[in-house]
């Protein structure tokens, strides 16, 4: 297995907008207690977080944040996630993405309740829109609403036997298809990177099929700095980003502290010989920095 250390660079990340334990200030927070100079806050589908901590100056000083989203698409039918970074997370073109994946979103969550309360269960689905707090209600809030309830043990129990695959609560999303996901984010001025690849048991040919794929539709990185990553499939995922071009990313995947095994920051070390998604970032902070200095901090969409 990969031996992880710690960095100053983190570009994968989640906060209480989407599926993280943490508030974006708290987060924050976690970074710098962990040393970490340059965060970039991935929630799932949205960047209302970081829209949330511009606008409240929530960020602390020595600590730079990036725009970020950890997308969900469709690839032959597999949901796929793809993070974007660097986009004008202030612009017209990315509030309608996110509004257009907000209602994905929330239809989902509507059809499993609907399904849910047919087997029998009780559900307030106002004490479940507070557990989304900020962010789109999904299957985590019905899960965590379940347990505290009473109605099921564990959360496990939960995905086994009623949310999991297969199950009663089982709502396959209507995701954009792959290249639909790349456009939105090259047009909001973002690099779209394929996340945590080792995650979707792909075999060398899949593997290569998707990466065809990905680049062909204007993909440019690929996360290969994976906790949990094999040293065979680093390996290859390293001579498939050589051999195509690709920028190399990555980072932690932190989601809270209960996760004793992720630490923010902390993750394999950088493969030598080929650029790094850090520094295409580090570019990028002079567009970031003129939209909050042109006032565009009126938290548009946050809920």
């Amino acid at each position: 297995m990969i031996v992880n250390v710690q960095h100053r660079w983190e570009m994968h990340c989640h906060s209480r907008f989407s599926d993280g334990r943490l508030s974006p200030e708290a987060l924050l927070a976690e970074a710098q207690a962990k040393g970490v100079e340059h965060l970039a806050l991935t929630d799932h589908d949205t960047a209302r977080g970081y829209r949330y901590a511009v606008d409240q100056q929530l960020v602390p000083p020595g600590l730079t944040l990036y725009p970020g989203a950890e997308m969900s698409c469709l690839w032959h039918g597999r949901t796929l996630h793809i993070v974007g970074l660097g986009m004008d997370v202030y612009s017209d073109t990315w509030l309608a993405v996110e509004a257009d994946l907000d209602q994905r979103r929330r239809r989902r969550f509507d059809r499993i309740i609907e399904l849910l309360v047919r087997a029998g269960f009780e559900l307030d689905v106002e004490q479940i829109l507070q557990r989304a707090e900020f962010g789109v209600p999904a299957r985590p809030h019905i899960a965590d609403y379940l347990v505290e309830t009473g109605q099921v043990s564990s959360l496990g129990s939960v995905y086994k036997r009623w949310l999991g695959q297969g199950k009663v609560g089982d709502v396959k999303q209507q995701w954009p298809e792959l290249g639909e996901t790349i456009d939105a984010i090259h047009r909001s001025g973002g690099m779209a990177v394929l996340a945590h690849p080792h995650r979707y048991k792909l075999t060398w040919t899949k593997a290569r099929e998707l990466l065809d794929d990905f680049t062909d539709a204007g993909g440019e990185a690929v996360e290969i700095a994976c906790a949990g990553l094999h040293p065979d499939l680093r390996k290859f995922l390293v001579n498939q980003a050589r051999e195509r071009h690709l920028w190399v990313g990555g980072g932690s995947d932190f989601h809270g502290p209960e996760q004793k095994w992720i630490s923010l920051g902390r993750y394999p070390s950088w493969p030598l010989d080929v650029p790094l998604v850090q520094d295409w970032l580090a570019n990028q902070n002079a567009p970031v920095q003129s939209a909050v200095q042109a006032g565009n901090c009126s938290a548009v969409g946050l809920k």
